[in-house]
């Protein structure tokens, strides 16, 4: 049994596989040419794919952006907003034909007609604040206010009311003061009857913090009086 030599078959090898296709060969040459151009799109696409996600996203959120807002509709049942109301409409023009009506009676430069242009003029500006304001009306056409705490309805009733109760604070809190002040005088009725205007000046304007003055009055115990 003959055994070959492991370099001269791995000779024969070589000799046969550069045999088979020469290196100067067209075949090798294209093969190399068509390596390297996939090899260049591979790497332009995976360049490019970062580029266009983030183009599509700045388009994406540009559009998001510069999207009109949808007009609100009514979220509470029964009530719709003013502006699309037609009896809430119908009570305009009643409201400017009876001003209308009795404009006519009366000379167009005289006062009182002067006085009913005025109150036209209002009238339609109060009209129109309730439509841009978003109220909602019923089927009487009358604006309807929503207690329930709604963030959305807050200008309706939260936001007046705790300015009501701020100004009753106030109010409250400057006659309690002015009735502590004129307390040690010899006649502090008199002074209720006829007030001390300065003084009742500087306790006006001191008034303005009154829910820090009452807050810092009950930590020190002084906001009521103590039981004796």
């Amino acid at each position: 049994m003959l055994k070959l030599n492991p370099k001269l078959a791995a000779g024969s090898s070589s000799s046969s596989a550069s045999f088979l296709l020469p290196k100067s060969s067209p075949l090798s040459r294209s093969a190399a040419v068509v390596c390297s151009a996939s090899q260049d799109n591979n790497t332009a696409a995976a360049s490019a794919s970062p580029l266009q996600a983030f183009s599509a996203a700045l388009a994406l959120s540009s559009i998001l952006l510069s999207a009109a807002p949808l007009p609100a509709a009514a979220d509470i049942s029964g009530l719709t907003p003013c502006k699309d109301s037609k009896q809430f409409a119908k009570r305009e023009k009643q409201s400017l034909k009876k001003l209308e009506s009795s404009l006519k009676l009366y000379a167009p430069d005289s006062a009182p007609a002067l006085a009913i242009k005025a109150t036209m003029e209002k009238t339609k500006r109060r009209f129109d604040n309730y439509g841009k304001q978003g109220l909602l009306c019923g089927s009487d056409g009358l604006p309807h206010l929503i207690v329930s705490g709604d963030q959305r309805h807050w200008g309706e009733f939260v936001t007046p009311g705790v300015l009501f109760l701020y100004i009753a604070g106030w109010i409250g809190w400057v006659g309690r003061s002015y009735l502590i002040a004129i307390s040690g005088e010899k006649k502090p009725a008199m002074k209720e009857i006829i007030i001390d205007v300065p003084l009742a000046t500087g306790l006006i304007f001191r008034g303005f913090s009154w829910p820090v003055a009452a807050y810092r009055e009950f930590i020190n115990g002084d906001l009521v009086v103590k039981d004796v």
